[in-house]
């Protein structure tokens, strides 16, 4: 078998969170020569949904891949032998699974982003043919040894922020005068930036200005998902999000929390530090990620396993596995 499209939804989709899907999209769809096939809106009218033929009528029959942000489909149109889904955020537990079966059961093969979760579907004997095609970082974030940005900030607090994290963040900043940091605030609908000593930076309401700010930090906080009371959304699943292949890319030291699982010893988080236990463990890491930079051809060389294209060639085997 050999892909022939990818199935994007980029011509109605504006979620921020879809940018980096397409992002991803771009590199595979180029590395592999494949076409785009629009998902029309169309398709999501809930009177069609209801319809099974018109599901069917309305979809593509050619060989094509596509990325699902969850699990939760809401009718069955991508239920197709001929498409191959990628979920990203997968937070079932074993009692849920039988109606993901029913959702994908006609699927040739389904990819799960998290290797935590892949090896919980075969610890189950998921009957569903399960693959595990990791997240990525675009190609055009691309680093090299000889890569620098411009560090202005300490500190900069991207989207949702761990709580025991930010909880030592204040209290090393009380005691750390000169510390600058940058952080968000949410005022009629918008998220403002604003750094520590009154500056008000706006909105970083697009994917360039997001990039464009982490970079200007020397350090960035990372956690998985499903901990600090992230474990009711998730399920206790913790998975290796985009952010923290983001922070690599932007060259930023990184404080993490997260847990010892399969997903994250498969992109080696313990090699960018431990996870922060204690207040104490924190003053001394934040001293030692401000006092020299990061180093560059360690960054540079970790991200040449994750870059999207060579995604693109995981994908490309996965496919001829089938």
């Amino acid at each position: 078998m050999k892909l022939q499209q990818i199935i994007t939804t980029r011509n109605y989709n504006n979620w921020p969170s879809w940018d980096l899907v397409f992002e991803w999209e771009d590199i595979i769809k180029s590395k592999l020569q494949l076409d785009f096939y629009y998902d029309r809106k169309l398709m999501n009218n809930r009177y069609i949904k209801k319809i099974p033929f018109f599901n069917n009528l309305l979809q593509t029959n050619k060989f094509s891949f596509l990325f699902e942000m969850s699990v939760g489909r809401s009718n069955n149109r991508n239920n197709k032998k001929n498409i191959v889904p990628c979920i990203i955020d997968f937070f079932l537990t074993k009692e849920q699974l039988p109606s993901f079966y029913k959702r994908y059961d006609k699927n040739s093969i389904v990819l799960v982003s998290s290797k935590e979760v892949y090896d919980f579907l075969k610890s189950v004997d998921c009957p569903i043919n399960i693959g595990h095609f990791p997240l990525s970082i675009s190609d055009v974030y691309r680093i090299s040894e000889d890569t620098a940005f411009d560090k202005k900030y300490d500190l900069v607090i991207m989207g949702r922020t761990n709580p025991v994290l930010l909880e030592f963040m204040n209290k090393y900043s009380a005691t750390h005068p000169h510390f600058r940091y940058v952080y968000r605030v949410l005022k009629d609908g918008v998220f403002n930036y604003y750094t520590s000593d009154g500056e008000m930076l706006g909105d970083i309401c697009t994917r360039e200005k997001y990039i464009q700010l982490m970079r200007s930090a020397k350090v960035g906080f990372y956690s998985t998902p499903g901990i600090d009371g992230g474990e009711k959304r998730t399920n206790g699943f913790n998975q290796v999000t985009p952010r923290f292949l983001e922070l690599v890319a932007s060259q930023c030291h990184i404080i993490s929390r997260y847990p010892k699982n399969s997903d994250t010893d498969y992109y080696n988080l313990s090699r960018f530090g431990k996870s922060v236990e204690t207040y104490e463990e924190f003053c001394a890491i934040m001293d030692g990620c401000l006092s020299k930079p990061v180093d560059l051809k360690f960054y540079s060389e970790y991200l040449q396993r994750h870059y999207t294209s060579i995604r693109a060639e995981q994908l490309s085997e996965i496919i001829k596995s089938i």
